[in-house]
């Protein structure tokens, strides 16, 4: 058995298909093996795993029922004692991060995660820091991004991602894992550099009506509620801040513009 199943979600992005690749060979930790899910991708995809094949333990290329459907797919070929998503695209954050995962310390937890650098098009990269503590409480507001987290094979073939969830289904099994006591624990390393244009990102009502639809799944009405409104009146203070933000920036530009006459 292997330490660790990298399992890869593909869909005609060959470009970000080669750059996971890439940091996946230049790893230093060699017990992994590495699955690729892709979707009948007709950009050269398929072609580029043909070609490094001999580096895929499994890989299939045809249409699939979604996002985690592909993932569910994955998980039935995977025989490592852990599990790492990393999309096409996402890249392990240097040669090295594998092995101070799991290469001298010995670390048991049934979920180990770490942090991020994230990715945004016109933005800054930023190292973001995953909370060294969480609980059933906090994943009612937030998940932790998969790509920074290692999950024990055993939990997720018992139990795999529900796909009548179009984008929120990772976010429901950490939900479901921290409820039922298992374990996390955090390992304070950069984990990937993960590019923040995924489908959540984009899907902002389906992203909020699939968290409503998790809270009223895993959580006592009265609770969810509470979190709900709580939810609201930050996203309503946020909206002023950016407000306030995007006012002083005009009121600057025109100072300065001003000043230059």
């Amino acid at each position: 058995m292997k330490k660790l199943s990298i399992i890869t979600i593909n869909y005609n992005n060959a470009k970000g298909l080669r750059d996971t690749y890439w940091s996946i060979a230049k790893q230093t930790f060699r017990d992994y093996e590495w699955f690729v899910v892709d979707g009948g991708s007709k950009d050269g995809s398929k072609e580029f795993v043909v070609e490094h094949e001999a580096d895929v333990a499994w890989w299939c290329s045809e249409q699939d029922g979604g996002i985690y459907n592909a993932m569910n797919k994955g998980i039935l070929h995977a025989s490592g004692e852990y599990l790492l998503f990393l999309n096409s695209g996402d890249t392990l954050f240097e040669p090295t991060t594998l092995e101070k995962v799991f290469g001298k310390e010995t670390r048991d937890a049934d979920v180990l995660y770490g942090d991020r650098r994230e990715i945004q098009p016109w933005r800054l990269k930023k190292i973001c820091r995953s909370p060294q503590k969480v609980s059933y409480y906090y994943f009612a507001t937030r998940p932790l991004c998969h790509q920074t987290a290692f999950i024990r094979t055993s939990l997720l073939k018992q139990s795999p991602y529900d796909e009548t969830y179009r984008i929120c289904a990772d976010w429901a099994k950490w939900v479901e894992l921290s409820r039922n006591g298992y374990s996390f624990l955090y390992v304070p390393i950069t984990v990937c550099n993960y590019h923040r244009n995924g489908i959540s990102y984009h899907a902002k009502a389906q992203l909020q009506e699939e968290h409503k639809r998790l809270l009223s799944e895993f959580y006592e009405k009265e609770e969810a509620e509470v979190i709900l409104s709580l939810l609201e009146k930050i996203d309503m203070r946020l909206k002023v801040i950016r407000r306030l933000i995007w006012l002083a920036s005009v009121l600057l530009i025109a100072i300065l513009v001003l000043l230059c006459f």
